[in-house]
């Protein structure tokens, strides 16, 4: 099974990945130029919808442990929502999940993130924590 990949730029600093099929060996390396590309153009957030992802390998774990790596040298963050329960599974299996920023879905992050701004405009400050 391959890996769809539907990238949208949210905004100038945020963008957004849906992914579809499996994420393993063979389709991490698209997914990985992808991220990289977005984080050249400046993203500072990078969102990974996984509603209709099936099935992820450790190469894949990689991809997700690497870009969380290079948005936090950064100031960024990785979010992830729609976790399909044997994906979270991947994640609480290799001990990943409890400090990674995972929603249940888009209206979760949503608010989240309206949170954040709104904090940041009151005061200037930006917690992420939730």
């Amino acid at each position: 099974m391959a890996l769809k990949i539907t990238p949208i730029q949210k905004n100038a600093h945020t963008v957004s990945f849906t992914l579809s099929g499996q994420l393993d060996s063979e389709t991490t390396p698209t997914l990985d130029q992808q991220i990289q590309k977005a984080l050249l153009d400046g993203a500072d957030i990078i969102i990974l919808d996984m509603a209709a992802l099936k099935m992820i390998t450790s190469a894949g774990v990689g991809v997700v442990m690497k870009t969380r790596t290079s948005l936090a040298k950064r100031g960024g963050d990785l979010m992830m929502l729609n976790m399909l329960p044997q994906i979270a599974k991947v994640f609480e299996i290799v001990r990943l999940l409890p400090t990674l920023t995972v929603f249940e879905s888009t209206q979760e992050m949503d608010n989240y993130l309206i949170k954040i701004q709104q904090r940041i405009q009151e005061d200037g400050s930006f917690d992420s924590g939730q």
